[in-house]
Formats: structure tokens, C-alpha cells, sequence
């Protein structure tokens, strides 16, 4: 038998068997930092729509992101279409009041219970920094997002886009002397796949594409981040 789990090894596939020991491993890693994607994860819907910009610039940007669902756009370049339309607008005039968000419920309690428990609550984004930023005020410690050039508060047209959530992650992890393996993302996306596969712990939240939700460790769904904050509260550093 298998501990107290009582699984006989016999009565395991191969698959089954993998499948457990790796379940086994990653009760014991130890948090030290939760990525959350935005859109769809922290947000109900997208934030782009929530710039304060022209109605015809989100018609552009709603354009661009149908082209994309179609197939006819690629993903790098439809980011660099999307985010090119707010070039020659001040940073600071469009960006989103994170108070009129239409965020999950809880965002706030549960990245306090992160901080308390010792554990950095980080953005991991595609969307642009200064975008995001305005969702720090919540407890959030961080930002990995894409960047694009502000001259005298006016944006330009020169961007690094941020197209692998696992690399950015990696960079950041490094930076702040982080193993990958002490790091959870959470997300809902295509996108998030890649970070799910190389961080140690994974939640799709809320996601509603099956292979997204396939490649994370836990699968949950509900209108409360406390929802997550349960599931990886196990791996969480003792209370100090």
C-alpha cells in the first residue's frame, strides 16, 4: 500500500502510478511566490476594455481581437496591432481606475493572506504594464507584463511584448533569487500553459478551454479568489 493513501502500486496504471508520486512531490514544495494572469482570471472579461480611450480605438482594438479568434491575426501581432492604436496618448489619461474593475471577488483578502503567509502575489501578463500597475493597489507585489516606451507621459509605438508567460516568470524568478519550482501561476488561457508546465504548482481558474485546464495541477471554478487561495493553502510557508 501507498501510505496512508491506501493505493495499491499492483492496482496503478503506469500513468496512474506517475501521476501519484508527482501529486507526491508537490505537497511538499513550499510557495514562495503566486503569479495571477489578468484577464479572465482576476477580471471578468478584458482589460483592454476598460482603457479610457476613444470608442473607436476599442472598436479597433475588439476588431483585432476577432481577427485573432479567427485565425487570420497572429498572437505577437495582434498584440503589437492592439497596443500600436495608443500611440501619441498619455499613459496616465487612459489608464484603467482599478476601482471600477470588474474583478473576482476577494482579490484583495487573498493577496493579503499571501503577504501574511510570507508568500509574493505577482501579475503575469501579456497586456501592458502601466495598464495593470493601476491592480497593485490590491496587495499585489509585482508585475511581469509586457512594456512599451512612454516619452514625457506620451506613448510611442516601441514596445517589448511579453509572448511567454514562462520565460518572463523564469527572468523575474531569478532577478528575485526564486526557484520556478516554489512558484504557482494561475490563470485561464492558451497562454498560461506554458507557465503551467513549468511552475511548480498550476490553477486554471475559471478557464473554459480544456487543454488549458488539462495542463494545470488543480482545476476550479467560482466567483471568489479565496477559491485558489484554499486550494494552494497546503504549500503555503507556515504561519510566522
Amino acid at each position: 500500500m501507498c501510505g496512508q493513501f491506501g493505493i495499491s502500486k499492483r492496482h496503478m496504471t503506469e500513468i496512474e502510478s506517475q501521476t501519484f508520486f508527482e501529486l507526491m512531490r508537490m505537497r511538499g514544495t513550499v510557495l514562495e511566490l503566486v503569479s495571477f494572469d489578468v484577464d479572465g482570471t482576476l477580471l471578468r472579461g478584458r482589460i483592454l476594455n476598460h482603457l479610457r480611450i476613444p470608442q473607436e480605438s476599442h472598436d479597433k482594438i475588439a476588431a483585432l481581437h476577432e481577427l485573432f479568434h479567427l485565425g487570420r491575426l497572429g498572437y505577437e501581432e495582434t498584440l503589437r496591432a492592439q497596443f500600436s492604436l495608443l500611440k501619441g496618448m498619455r499613459a496616465h489619461d487612459i489608464a484603467p481606475h482599478a476601482t471600477d474593475l470588474p474583478l473576482v471577488n476577494d482579490v484583495r483578502t487573498t493577496i493579503e493572506r499571501l503577504n501574511l503567509r510570507g508568500t509574493k502575489a505577482v501579475i503575469l501578463t501579456d497586456n501592458l504594464s502601466f495598464v495593470v500597475e493601476p491592480l497593485k493597489m490590491y496587495g499585489f507585489q509585482g508585475v511581469i507584463a509586457s512594456e512599451i516606451e512612454i516619452q514625457d507621459g506620451v506613448l510611442t509605438d516601441r514596445m517589448k511584448l511579453l509572448t511567454n508567460k514562462l520565460q518572463a516568470l523564469r527572468e523575474y524568478c531569478t532577478e528575485e533569487g526564486i526557484e520556478t519550482t516554489r512558484c504557482a501561476h494561475v490563470g485561464d488561457g492558451f497562454n498560461d500553459v506554458v507557465a503551467f508546465k513549468g511552475a511548480g504548482l498550476s490553477v486554471a481558474f475559471n478557464s473554459h478551454e480544456d487543454n488549458v485546464s488539462k495542463a494545470a495541477t488543480y482545476r476550479i471554478g467560482g466567483n471568489s479568489l479565496l477559491d485558489v487561495y484554499r486550494v494552494l493553502e497546503p504549500n503555503l510557508p507556515m504561519q510566522p
